[in-house]
């Protein structure tokens, strides 16, 4: 049996209502259009005593099965027992005498009807031909003449049989048993939401031989007993507790169809079947109630075949399906779709999965058959039809590839019917309303590549021509408008004459809805209807305001913070008792809160609450959080082309409360002490080759619940440089204090022992002058101005960020005395984005560093630049050299008092929010004295690896090349800096 393409393909909806019989009315893919005809509980008058039932068969002539529907070995097929007159028209009749019992599910034939008496049926003709539905459950219903049914295939109809007519039938059968059988599939299909067939075929129609009525003429007459037949594996316990009909219970044809969708919603039957046995010489004898069911094979094992570039792990997180339970039809369906979705990912598009009956039928294995057909690559992508943008303006975009070294360049109908619609859109933003677009596939003759082409209609260029305000509320209560139209069509961004785009129009409503929020207004709506013009491309925006009442916050409640303490939730409130109820502010507030890490993702909601009945005008605000484990112990390493490889152990806490020590053992395990406050704590030990750092540091970023912050540090760093290595202890202090969003001020001290050891012989007299160990103390102030959103710490896309620093040190007395400048710009601005959000920042940074005192810093508090902070240069290199102590000039650097960088640089996203390259511009200097004399300058490029698994700080590898050096200059081509957390 085929699955897949064609189940999806003619699927079609189907549903059985009480009175009448529904047929599906989708197209087939036959070249004769028909219908399934699914029929429901076939009512019929009792007939006279002399009455005969006799049942007959019709098989399906080979044509269907030559159109690939094999129905005898489908397990779900629609099936129908005529009476002989229908049987004998079809030239195929059982042996007479057998009553119906005799016929039931012996073989899987079809019965089709003829024109006349469908149509009779329904009340329509439709036609010659009908379609069979192959994948519902089994239907099975019978209208013999014992019934009343009528004795002609052409006459259909609920009068009873004449005597007159029992015996001029041929077959002269004996009275039987009469059984009425309710159709499972009718009552299936009736809580499913669609059927699904995979293939239509054209059937001649044969006689109709009952008809569908709303009420049974059994009802109300006693069940004499309920039996189940073709059990064997479920239990009857399980069975009779799905059952509404009970023995002794007047018999109910509702509660009859009820039993059979319970019964059928088990997931263990392929089919159910419920009819009733009556004697005929006794009318009133009770009831018989038989289910009859087909139980779905247990699956015994699963199996695929045929694929040989997806391995059989891959496929097996994809299928549903799990030996030892019964065969669902629904799970096997998705699991066909989910090995093909799979391929389509990997680039074979005409892959095709079925799954092979035979064996399920015979062994119980679902055996998948995939045959992956060739791997399908898009090798160009081409545009027709647009004018107004070129091809490198539509690119971006596409998610759709071509094939490359970076890229599989994989065919997927999904994604390019997404990429059709992001050229709408991205057209509709430019101002372009009537854009229209598809994409043609033009495969190569050995269908392994393929071209693909976006065909585009682009229409007029719409401007914009009136902005029209109305406010609803206000004009209603004859009342000034909060706003006039002047001050609506200020505050949007698109004003009139402007092109017509779509992303500007909804920022202007976003910021007349901000507008309305700042004062108060918390349920203003603001809706924009649009009005073209039918003779030009202009557009008039009609804006209608619902103003509603001036609401101000009442209190301001948080629930869900088990260890959290409230006021370091409260520092994120952007809301204040009795001031404007500001609904942009409640989104920064959940902005805020989801930014502080400090909770579960996605757990933050902040909702205003309907206003106060015994303070009218105020409303309350809610803020709900959930904790998540704010600790972390990290293991990882970092390598570096200025700093070897370095090792780490770090443990972490952002929620830390250093007066909440633990009251016993088990709560400090626990993570239930040190909690709560907001405080941050960091333990890191970080072992190298070149470079040891180990440090311990305390942040309270509100202290005494004000805007300053305190940070406490003490650290111990040792590095190995190539004619000397250096060793620091000591502590360092910094008050700062936040002026809103933008400013920051700090006021720093330090005290730091330094030395210097294992000197080269060779080494410049400089660094001999320093070696003794000295104490520096110092105090600093600082300034910083920044517009870079804090979610963009590490991938800036936008702003700049300011900042200015003097330092004394000696301050608090010591063996250096001397001050040090520095002065830093830095510019981030988006100048490209694609449909998926990713961006091209293009990046400015300027550095100014100087020491006044000329000769006074000793050569480890000197300036110096290379390797990552002037690549193409060796580290520390680009610097004053020095004399040894023989008096010879030393060309290793001895740091100078005046450092000055420019640099630019461009980074561009290729692959996901994984890979972007770069490319700089790196210059600068290092002297003695204010200037640029001895300018460097490199260019180069490189490539940014974003993993989530090592952390928010990307991979960076670089390739500078000089171009401007000074005598005795190092360089160095390629600079890294890797961090691998394990």
């Amino acid at each position: 049996m085929r699955v897949g393409a064609e189940r999806r393909s003619c699927s079609s909806a189907a549903s059985v209502a009480m009175g009448s019989t529904n047929i599906p009315s989708r197209p087939s893919r036959c070249e004769v259009r028909a219908r399934a005809i699914v029929s429901g509980l076939i009512h019929a008058q009792r007939a006279p005593p002399a009455a005969t039932t006799v049942a007959s068969e019709t098989r399906v002539s080979s044509g269907c099965r030559n159109a690939g529907v094999n129905l005898r070995k489908n397990r779900d097929k629609v099936r129908y027992l005529a009476n002989d007159g229908a049987a004998r028209r079809r030239g195929r009749t059982r042996s007479s005498g057998k009553n119906v019992g005799n016929d039931v599910g012996l073989t899987p034939d079809v019965v089709v009807w003829d024109r006349a008496a469908v149509g009779a049926a329904q009340g329509e003709s439709i036609g010659r031909s009908a379609r069979v539905a192959t994948h519902m459950p089994s239907v099975w219903t019978t209208a013999p003449s014992a019934l009343g049914c009528g004795a002609s295939p052409h006459s259909v109809s609920s009068a009873p049989v004449s005597e007159h007519d029992a015996r001029n039938r041929s077959d002269g059968s004996a009275r039987g048993v009469s059984r009425l059988r309710l159709s499972a599939a009718s009552l299936a299909l009736a809580a499913a939401s669609g059927v699904f067939a995979p293939a239509w075929c054209d059937f001649g129609v044969a006689a109709a031989q009952g008809v569908i009525r709303a009420e049974s003429p059994f009802d109300g007459r006693p069940v004499g007993v309920v039996r189940f037949e073709g059990i064997e594996r479920v239990s009857v316990q399980l069975l009779r507790n799905q059952l509404r009909t009970r023995e002794g219970r007047p018999y109910s044809e509702a509660t009859a169809q009820d039993d059979v969708r319970r019964l059928y919603r088990l997931g263990q039957f392929r089919s159910v079947e419920a009819s009733l046995e009556i004697d005929p010489d006794d009318p009133g004898a009770p009831l018989t109630v038989v289910f009859r069911f087909v139980e779905a094979p247990i699956v015994e094992d699963v199996q695929v075949v045929g694929n040989r570039r997806v391995t059989d792990q891959d496929l097996a997180r994809v299928v549903n399906i799990l030996p030892g339970t019964p065969m669902d039809e629904f799970l096997l369906g998705r699991s066909i779709r989910a090995i093909e979705e799979l391929y389509r990912n990997r680039g074979f598009f005409l892959v095709e999965v079925t799954v092979d009956e035979r064996e399920l039928e015979e062994s119980g294995i679902v055996l998948f058959r995939v045959r992956e057909g060739e791997r399908v690559r898009v090798t160009g992508i081409r545009f027709s039809g647009n004018r107004a943008f070129e091809d490198r303006e539509l690119r971006p975009n596409l998610r759709t590839k071509t094939a490359g070294i970076l890229e599989r360049g994989p065919l997927d109908n999904e994604v390019l019917d997404n990429d059709v619609t992001s050229l709408i859109r991205f057209y509709q933003a430019q101002g372009y309303l009537d854009i229209r677009a598809d994409r043609q596939i033009t495969p190569s003759p050995d269908g392994r590549e393929a071209i693909v082409t976006f065909v585009l209609d682009e229409g007029p260029l719409y401007s914009l021509r009136n902005v029209v305000l109305r406010t609803a509320d206000a004009e209603a209560e004859s009342r000034p408008p909060v706003f006039t139209a002047a001050q609506i069509s200020a505050i949007m961004e698109i004003k009139s004459g402007d092109i017509y785009s779509t992303q500007r129009v909804e920022r202007s409503m976003e910021a007349v809805r901000a507008s309305y929020w700042r004062l108060g207004y918390a349920d203003a709506r603001v809706q924009r209807d649009e009005l073209r013009d039918a003779e030009e491309p202009l557009v008039d925006i009609f804006i209608t305001v619902v103003e509603g009442p001036r609401f101000r916050t009442g209190e301001v409640l948080v629930q869900g913070n088990d260890l959290t303490k409230q006021k370091v939730i409260r520092r994120h409130v952007r809301l204040r008792p009795d001031r404007p109820l500001d609904r942009g502010a409640v989104r920064e507030t959940e902005r805020r809160l989801e930014a502080s890490q400090l909770f579960e993702a996605g757990s933050v909601r902040v909702t205003v609450q309907p206003e106060r009945r015994e303070d009218p005008g105020y409303r309350d605000v809610l803020v709900e959080v959930a904790e998540t484990d704010t600790g972390s112990l990290t293991f990882g390493a970092a390598v570096g082309s200025d700093s070897g490889v370095t090792g780490l152990i770090g443990l972490e806490q952002r929620n830390f409360d250093l007066f909440d020590p633990p009251e016993s053992v088990g709560e400090f395990f626990r993570g239930q002490s040190f909690r709560g406050a907001g405080q941050q704590f960091s333990l890191a030990l970080q072992p190298g080759t070149e470079v040891q750092t180990y440090s311990v540091s305390l942040t309270e970023p509100h202290l005494f619940e004000s805007d300053y912050s305190l940070t406490g540090q003490f650290f111990f760093r040792q590095r190995i440089f190539r004619q000397y290595d250096e060793e620091r202890f000591g502590g360092r202090t910094r008050i700062g204090r936040r002026f809103g969003d933008r400013w920051v001020a700090g006021l720093g001290t330090r005290a730091e022992w330094v030395s210097l050891s294992n000197i080269n012989a060779r080494a410049p007299a400089a660094i001999f002058d320093d070696r003794d160990r000295a104490l520096l103390t110092g105090v600093s102030l600082d300034m910083t101005r920044t517009t870079v959103p804090p979610t963009e710490r590490f991938r800036p896309t936008r702003g700049t960020r300011v900042e200015l620093a003097v330092e004394r040190v000696g301050a608090f007395g010591g063996d250096y005395d001397f001050t040090k400048l520095r002065a830093e710009h830095q510019i981030f601005m988006t100048v490209y984005e694609d449909y998926l959000g990713r961006k091209g920042v293009l990046s400015f940074k300027t550095t100014a560093q100087y020491i006044p005192e000329e000769g006074e810093a000793p050569i480890y508090e000197r300036y110096f630049l290379g390797g990552r902070s002037l690549r193409g240069f060796e580290f520390r290199t680009v610097s004053p050299r020095g004399l040894r102590r023989d008096g010879t000039p030393s060309n290793e650097p001895i740091g100078g008092e005046w450092l000055f960088f420019f640099g630019t640089e461009y980074e561009h996203p290729v692959w996901r929010d994984i890979l972007s390259v770069v490319g700089f511009v790196d210059t600068g200097t290092v002297t003695n004295e204010i200037g640029f004399d001895d300018y460097r300058v490199s260019i180069g490029s490189g490539v940014r690896l974003y993993l989530p698994q090592l952390g928010q700080a990307p991979l960076a590898f670089d390739f500078g090349f000089p171009i401007r050096t000074a005598s005795g200059d190092q360089k160095s081509l390629f600079s890294f800096a890797v961090d691998l957390p394990f």
